[in-house]
C-alpha cells in the first residue's frame, strides 16, 4: 500500500493578496512577536470556489517553523462566486522575530472538485518593525 498522498489541482485564479502587515514587540517576561495582517481574496476565475480551510508556514530568525492547518477561513466557509472578494485579518505570534509567512488555502470548486491555492508569501519588509 502507497503513502504516498495525490496532491491536489492549484487553483490559479484565486489571488491572494496583502493588503497590511506590521510586526509588534511585545514585552513580558519574554519578548513576544505578533505579526499582525489584514488580507483579500479574490476570485477572478469565471466559476464559483468555496473556501473550506488553511495552510500557514510560519518561520522566525531562530530557525523555528511551525506549520498550522485548520479548517475555516477565518471563522467562516466563504463562497466566492466570481469578481468576489473576501477579506479578514489576523495575527500570529512568534517567540523570535518573525522571517517568513505563507499561507495556501482549501477549498472546492462549483462542481465539488478539489483544490489548493497558490501560496501567498508575506514580503520581507513587512516584519520590520
Amino acid at each position: 500500500m502507497s503513502t504516498k498522498c495525490p496532491s491536489l489541482p492549484v487553483y490559479a485564479p484565486l489571488e491572494l493578496r496583502l493588503v497590511m502587515s506590521g510586526v509588534q514587540a511585545l514585552r513580558r517576561p519574554r519578548p513576544v512577536y505578533r505579526t499582525l495582517f489584514r488580507i483579500s481574496i479574490c476570485n477572478t476565475g469565471n466559476q464559483a470556489v468555496r473556501l473550506l480551510g488553511r495552510k500557514w508556514t510560519l518561520r522566525d530568525r531562530s530557525g523555528n517553523t511551525r506549520i498550522i492547518e485548520a479548517s475555516k477561513v477565518f471563522s467562516d466557509y466563504p463562497t466566492l462566486p466570481p469578481g468576489a472578494v473576501f477579506s479578514c485579518s489576523g495575527c500570529h505570534e512568534f517567540d523570535a522575530p518573525p522571517v517568513a509567512m505563507e499561507l495556501r488555502l482549501f477549498g472546492n470548486d462549483e462542481l465539488g472538485g478539489p483544490f489548493i491555492s497558490e501560496p501567498l508569501y508575506f514580503p520581507r519588509n513587512c516584519f520590520q518593525q
